[in-house]
């Protein structure tokens, strides 16, 4: 079995993180050692892209090998081990039946010092089944471009279930410079704003900031 040392994972459930991207409120895992396989291509695209399940023979080898460590404690992380294939690397966190379901990317600086230790590992084959293909960030946002998406988008839901239609009106016009009363009209091409990361988009942040901040409309329909 070979592993790498002291590492810091970011594990995740629904979102993979790049390293620049991770924040303070995370909670990242502090690896004393874990598990390291080489793979093809295929394989490492599939591990860090989709879920998988890989075969058993594979959570028996890497079991409570992954020590963790914080000021007073070792711990284990029961099944986990990082997947690399050329310059790239992936840790995956996997259920007592294989599932992948908790990942973390590496920082760039701890994937250099691996690459430094592992030429002469061997690929390793590893067995799996497909579970769910999952679509990949064609838009490429960032987390915090993300975040603040989503964040409108509940100010714009709450904005129309709070039934605020003076509002959702000024906002549509200041956005469209256009006037409308259809208010499922008004909400569908403000969500379609969010949707894209453009000047749009940049100005809706403004004007539901500016109302938050200074209350400028009020709650009439």
């Amino acid at each position: 079995m070979n592993y790498i040392y002291d590492i810091t994972l970011n594990l995740n459930k629904n979102e993979l993180y790049e390293f620049y991207e991770w924040k303070e409120d995370d909670n990242p895992e502090f690896i004393l050692k874990i598990p390291i396989f080489k793979v093809d291509k295929d394989t490492f695209l599939d591990l860090k892209y989709n879920d998988v399940m890989i075969d058993k023979k594979i959570i028996d080898m890497i079991e409570n090998k992954t020590e963790t460590y914080s000021p007073n404690c070792i711990g284990i992380i029961r099944y986990a081990c990082v997947f690399f294939y050329m310059e790239s690397s992936i840790a995956i966190e996997f259920d007592s039946d294989g599932n992948s379901y908790m990942k973390s990317n590496l920082s760039i600086d701890e994937e250099i010092e691996i690459l430094d230790t592992i030429d002469n590992i061997k690929y390793t084959l590893i067995e799996y089944k497909l579970v769910k293909k999952n679509k990949k960030n064609k838009r490429f946002l960032t987390r915090n471009q993300i975040d603040i998406e989503k964040y409108l988008i509940k100010k714009i839901d709450s904005i129309k279930e709070n039934k605020e239609y003076s509002k959702l009106k000024y906002i549509f016009y200041e956005i469209y410079d256009e006037q409308s009363d259809d208010i499922n009209k008004i909400y569908n091409k403000l969500i379609a704003v969010l949707k894209n990361n453009d000047n749009k988009f940049k100005k809706l942040n403004e004007i539901l900031n500016l109302i938050d901040n200074s209350k400028i409309m009020s709650n009439n329909s």
